[in-house]
């Protein structure tokens, strides 16, 4: 037989049950991790070694006013600086146009060259041509019917022409040889009001004095002439066009070797003046 008067170890203690005694107040909340005091720390503590300390923050340290700057000193820090190395920008020195030579005037003076090459070309060119077609018009004239004594040299291209105002129908001879040949097509120069016609062409064996006729039917009037055959003209006119370019070329290699000298050596001379000042 048991004794149930003593109270069970689990049983709350008497007085002290739910509907016994003061109230209770509630449990604290439960704690979860690591309590201060709880357990002693392990491993070595700060200061506890040499050589341990606390660790550097890996942000650098913390933000500061830092000390007041000091009298005279600005608080932004110094003025930034210019150029490279902090150093001033450095600009080269002036230098005065008039002190640079030769002077710009050389250029002008040597295209000034060339400008009166080229109008002298032109001039030679012109007269080329002019005295070519000058020496094609008759020097000696004469009559239908009439016999006149012409100087021939065949270099010369010698040629009869005819000047008349309506189509003629006419007949020449020459004496001592030479011979008269017909002109293809029609091929004319004009000579102040007179236009003459080229209708033969003299083929003399040698330089001399020849004797011309030429003859036409009654009806319109013409006047014939000796001068030179048309063609010969054309090397007239060629050694106008390269007298032409001769000259007006060497006016424009005068230009263009006055100009670089000039340049080069104001060149030199600037960089002179900028390292003597």
């Amino acid at each position: 037989m048991t004794d149930d008067s003593q109270p069970r170890p689990y049983d709350p203690p008497p007085g002290q049950g739910p509907h016994h005694g003061q109230p209770q107040p509630p449990p604290p909340p439960p704690q979860y991790g690591r309590q201060p005091g709880s357990q002693p720390q392990h491993g070595p503590q700060p200061g506890s070694q040499p050589g341990w300390g606390p660790a550097p923050s890996p942000y650098g340290p913390p933000a500061g006013y830092g000390p007041p700057p000091e009298q005279g000193q600005s608080p932004y820090g110094p003025p930034p600086q210019y150029g490279q190395y902090g150093q001033q920008p450095s600009y080269p020195p002036r230098i005065d146009a008039k002190a640079v030579r030769p002077s710009l005037w050389w250029v002008a003076l040597a295209w000034g060259i060339a400008v009166v090459c080229g109008v002298a070309g032109v001039v030679v060119f012109v007269t080329g041509v002019a005295g070519s077609v000058s020496d094609l018009v008759p020097t000696k004239t004469f009559a239908s019917g009439q016999t006149v004594t012409v100087p021939i040299d065949p270099a010369n291209k010698p040629a009869v022409y005819v000047a008349s105002d309506q189509a003629v129908n006419y007949q020449c001879e020459v004496s001592g040889g030479a011979r008269l040949a017909k002109t293809s097509g029609s091929q004319t120069v004009t000579a102040g009001s007179s236009v003459w016609e080229q209708i033969l062409v003299i083929n003399a064996p040698a330089k001399g004095d020849y004797q011309l006729t030429c003859t036409n039917q009654e009806g319109p009037t013409a006047v014939y002439g000796v001068g030179r055959e048309l063609s010969s003209a054309a090397g007239g006119v060629a050694g106008g066009v390269v007298s032409l370019m001769v000259i007006a070329g060497i006016g424009v290699l005068i230009g263009i070797a006055g100009t670089v000298v000039v340049l080069v050596r104001r060149s030199g001379a600037r960089k002179r003046l900028a390292v003597t000042g």
